[in-house]
């Protein structure tokens, strides 16, 4: 299972209603295209939200639009504020943030002047370390009411159709189609799953497109007594961190789709605060699955459309090594340029060699550190340690990796040994992982 970044987001606010976005197609279209980036099975938009462009998750598993990070370099204005109370999962106490109404959001031929965004001031909430690019908020469910929305999870595009027009009726009708429940502005899919010959009949489940993991199903709902588990950090909610169990099956049946061996991660239940949450659902579809496939959402009618697309048969991936890393502090670099330097460039020092001029600048990169190490990993047992700073992986400067780059190399790497150089209160640790699958 993909566990770049096993983002969620669950929201329960003191608030009534958010008023519906009415959404503006320029020059008459029926359709817009909005290229988008898929990092950690996330689906990250840049728009601008009262001029100023962000880079915000598009999340289903929202029923609100909320910001709790903002460009360095730029400000935003923001009206018709009045403070709220909220809280998610992991959060001891609801804590204050605001709600801004009416605010202007724009992709180059869609907008609205109607957004409500909930502003959370705190810093710590912003999710930037984990996802490698900064991440300034997420985009609930505001951006689907209105219109039909298609997903191409394989050309990375999402398609906004005012009406359905006749090309897009014929497009979708090869189509599975899949009736869901708009609750709290949120889709639930009430379905049958059977799990290695268990059948679980009338699950009902939040279709999360901002969460990473492919299949979240509360524990109460399935029996691992006698299946191999791990106990493992699961993501970042607005409250904290949460934990649960990870553990892979032999096939799972879903609708009319079946996949091999996937993993179902199963959330701690401490970690909710809010227990209703447990009986309002049986658990949540995420990224993982939900990439395999090109998907459709009408609120409108209440149904989603999925066609299979070539992510459809990917292994099920997760973290082999043990830990987790996350952005922290920063790294001067040095890089070496050679000979095409334009003229008048300043702040390098210049060596000549061979006749060759060579340069080298310095420059600024986030430093890269261990947030969490899995207990009885191999990274446990190798000694790794929460903050130690990350100096290079197989040899390659950990500065000179994505996020997304050095965990791909913890999941895909089966039966190999990875070095690793840590660097901790001063002194530099190499340490070899066999990465073994565990479930």
């Amino acid at each position: 299972m993909n566990l770049f970044f096993r983002y969620f987001l669950l929201l329960f606010l003191s608030v009534n209603s958010f008023s519906q976005n009415i959404w503006d197609f320029s020059q008459n279209k029926n359709k817009i295209v909005i290229p988008f980036q898929l990092l950690n099975n996330s689906i990250v938009i840049q728009p601008k939200v009262n001029d100023i462009q962000l880079n915000l998750i598009l999340d289903t598993g929202s029923g609100y639009n909320i910001l709790f990070a903002f460009p360095e370099k730029d400000s935003i204005a923001f009206y018709n504020t009045s403070k709220i109370k909220i809280t998610g999962p992991g959060m001891k106490e609801p804590i204050d943030a605001y709600i801004s109404k009416n605010n202007k959001i724009e992709f180059k031929k869609l907008s609205s002047k109607k957004l409500d965004v909930i502003l959370m001031l705190e810093d710590k909430y912003s999710f930037t370390t984990s996802m490698g690019i900064p991440i300034h908020g997420i985009l609930g469910a505001d951006f689907f009411t209105d219109n039909i929305v298609e997903i191409q999870y394989d050309t990375k595009r999402i398609v906004v159709y005012r009406k359905e027009i006749k090309r897009f009726i014929s497009k979708i009708s090869n189509y599975k189609q899949l009736p869901f429940i708009l609750k709290d502005k949120k889709p639930y899919i009430p379905v049958n799953i059977t799990i290695e010959d268990v059948k679980k009949e009338n699950l009902e489940l939040l279709v999360d497109t901002g969460l990473s993991d492919g299949l979240w199903i509360f524990e109460k709902e399935l029996n691992i007594k006698n299946k191999k588990h791990i106990d493992d950090y699961l993501g970042a909610g607005i409250g904290g961190d949460v934990y649960g169990k990870r553990v892979r099956f032999k096939n799972i049946n879903f609708s009319d789709y079946e996949f091999q061996e996937p993993i179902i991660s199963m959330p701690d239940t401490i970690s909710f605060l809010k227990k209703s949450i447990l009986t309002s659902r049986d658990g949540s579809v995420g990224g993982e699955i939900l990439k395999r496939f090109n998907v459709v959402f009408n609120y409108n009618k209440q149904i989603m459309y999925l066609d299979k697309n070539h992510n459809y048969n990917n292994k099920f991936y997760y973290n082999m090594a043990g830990f987790d890393v996350h952005h922290s502090g920063v790294d001067v670099v040095e890089e070496r340029i050679q000979n095409d330097l334009p003229s008048g460039t300043t702040n390098l020092t210049e060596f000549i060699y061979d006749n060759q001029k060579v340069n080298f600048k310095y420059v600024i990169k986030p430093g890269i550190e261990i947030y969490y190490v899995r207990k009885n990993s191999v990274a446990d047992k190798a000694g790794l340690k929460v903050n130690d700073k990350i100096i290079s992986i197989n040899k390659k400067k950990a500065v000179n990796y994505k996020l997304t780059e050095i965990i791909e190399i913890f999941q895909k790497n089966a039966d190999e040994t990875i070095t690793v150089e840590v660097e901790r209160k001063g002194k530099r640790i190499l340490v070899e992982l066999l990465l073994k699958e565990e479930i």
